[in-house]
C-alpha cells in the first residue's frame, strides 16, 4: 500500500526531531482511519453494539484447516477489462460449499507480467520473498507459488505462496507494481485476494429477524510497503459480497485492517456505488466507533503502516496482530437505512430494502491492494488462521 506526503512528512521528522515527535503525526494520520465520513456528521449509533458470544452456538461456515479444504488455486487477470468481463467464468469452477470442503483461490489482478505460473514446485532455488512476508516460499512442499519470470530471481518481484504452518492455511503475498503501467482505477485497484465463492445452494443467511452476528477473524503478520512513485496507497481488508434474494442488489462490506495513504478515504469512503459491477461498496474499518462493523473487545482495531525502506519481516511464529469483526443484525440495518436516507447519488430512489435477514453470502475474502495512478510500489504481507462463522447469541 502506500504513504501520502504527510506520511513522507513524518518519517523526516523522525530523523530530526525523535520519537516523540512522530507519534504525534502518526496519531494524527492514523485518527483519519476511523470510519470515514467525509466532512458529514452523524449523531450517536441509534443502535446498542453486540458482540458475537465467545462460548455460545457457532455455525462455522470457514475456517482455514489444511486438511480440510483444497489447495489453493490461482485466478489472475491482466487488466480492468480483462477482470470485468471474465471474472465469473474463471470461478466458476471454485464454488465453495460450506457444509463440504472449502475451494479456497487467490485472485490476482493487473501485476504485469504475471502469466508465467510455478504451481506446487519445490522453489529452493529462487530467491527468498520471506523477508518481505514472513513466510519462506522456498522450502516445504507444502507451498504453492505463483509469480512473474522476474519474480522468481527478484525477491521484490510479484509473487503470491501460500502453505500450511500448525494445520491451518497461511498465505502471503508480495504485490509489485516497479514495472506496472500508470493507470486510474476505482475500486479495481491492483490487488492479491485471498477467497472464498460461496455457492448460491448453501444458503447462508447469518441474519434472523432481529439478531444474529457474522463474525470474521484472522492473525496477520505485519505488512510492508515500498512506494517507488507517486502511488495513492491502499489498504488490506476483509471484504463480505451479500446478494439480496428478493431483489437481487449486491452489497461489499470492505473492512479495513491496514491502511496507508490517502487511497482509503479517496475512494473508500461511506458508502459508495461502482457501475461496472452494480455493486455497492460499504466502507468501514475495525473500530470500537463504526457503524458498519463490530470490533471484538479482543480484536486490534485498524492500524497504519508506513513505506520503510530497507525494512524486512521474519516469521517468528507469534503472529501476534488479532483482528476480528462481526457484522451484526443492527450494523447491518443501519447500513440499510442509509441506503435508503442518504444514499449515493448514483442509486438514489433504488430499493435495497430494510430486512437484514434477505442478504445471503456469496463471497468472503482477505484483499491486499494498491490503488490509484497505477504502480511504482510494492506491498507484501501475511495471515494465517482465517475463520469464518454466525453466531445467534450476543454478549
Amino acid at each position: 500500500m502506500k504513504k501520502s506526503f504527510v506520511i513522507v512528512l513524518a518519517g523526516a521528522i523522525f530523523m530530526t526531531s525523535g520519537c516523540k515527535q512522530l507519534d504525534k503525526i502518526v496519531d494524527k494520520v492514523v485518527h483519519k482511519y476511523k470510519e470515514y465520513r467525509g466532512k458529514k456528521k452523524r449523531g450517536p449509533k441509534p443502535f446498542t453494539e453486540t458482540f458475537q458470544s465467545e462460548n455460545g452456538y457457532k455455525r462455522i461456515l470457514i475456517t482455514s484447516s489444511c486438511s480440510a479444504n483444497h489447495p489453493v488455486r490461482f485466478v489472475y487477470f491482466k487488466t480492468p477489462t480483462d477482470a470485468h468481463n471474465n471474472f465469473f467464468r474463471a470461478t466458476n469452477s471454485l464454488m465453495s460449499y460450506p457444509a463440504s470442503t472449502l475451494k479456497p483461490y487467490w485472485d490476482i489482478r493487473y501485476v504485469n507480467p504475471i502469466s508465467e505460473y510455478v504451481r506446487n514446485g519445490d522453489g529452493s532455488h529462487y530467491a527468498n520473498h520471506s523477508k518481505f512476508t514472513g513466510l519462506d516460499a522456498r522450502v516445504s512442499g507444502g507451498n504453492f507459488i505463483a509469480g512473474s519470470s522476474a519474480s522468481q530471481t527478484d525477491a521484490g518481484g510479484s509473487m503470491v505462496a501460500a502453505k500450511c504452518v500448525d494445520g491451518f492455511i497461511a498465505a502471503s503475498t508480495t504485490i509489485n507494481l516497479h514495472d506496472a503501467p500508470d493507470m486510474q482505477l476505482t475500486y479495481a485497484g491492483i490487488q492479491s485476494t485471498y477467497a472464498y465463492r460461496i455457492s448460491t445452494k448453501s444458503n447462508v443467511y447469518p441474519w434472523g429477524k432481529s439478531d444474529g452476528n457474522l463474525v470474521l477473524q484472522a492473525h496477520f503478520d505485519e505488512p510492508l510497503y515500498f512506494n517507488y512513485g507517486n502511488n495513492e496507497g491502499g489498504s488490506v481488508s476483509y471484504n463480505v459480497i451479500m446478494r439480496n434474494k428478493r431483489n437481487g442488489k449486491k452489497l461489499n462490506f470492505v473492512i479495513g485492517i491496514y491502511a496507508v495513504g490517502d487511497a482509503w478515504t479517496k475512494e473508500k469512503s461511506g458508502i459508495r456505488f461502482d457501475p461496472t459491477t452494480g455493486i455497492v461498496h460499504v466502507a468501514t474499518v475495525i473500530d470500537k466507533d463504526s457503524w458498519w462493523s463490530t470490533k471484538s473487545p479482543k480484536s486490534k482495531s485498524i492500524t497504519e503502516f508506513f513505506n520503510q525502506a530497507g525494512k524486512t519481516t521474519k516469521d517468528d511464529g507469534s503472529w501476534p496482530d488479532f483482528f476480528r469483526v462481526n457484522i451484526s443484525y443492527n450494523n447491518m440495518k443501519a447500513v440499510l437505512n442509509e441506503l435508503k436516507n442518504n444514499p449515493p447519488s448514483s442509486v438514489a430512489g433504488q430499493d435495497f430494502g430494510t430486512n437484514p435477514q434477505d442478504w445471503e453470502l456469496t463471497n468472503i475474502m482477505i484483499q491486499y491492494e494498491v490503488e490509484e495512478n497505477g504502480g511504482k510500489a510494492s506491498m507484501s504481507g501475511s495471515f494465517r488462521g482465517f475463520d469464518v462463522y454466525i453466531t445467534k447469541q450476543p454478549i
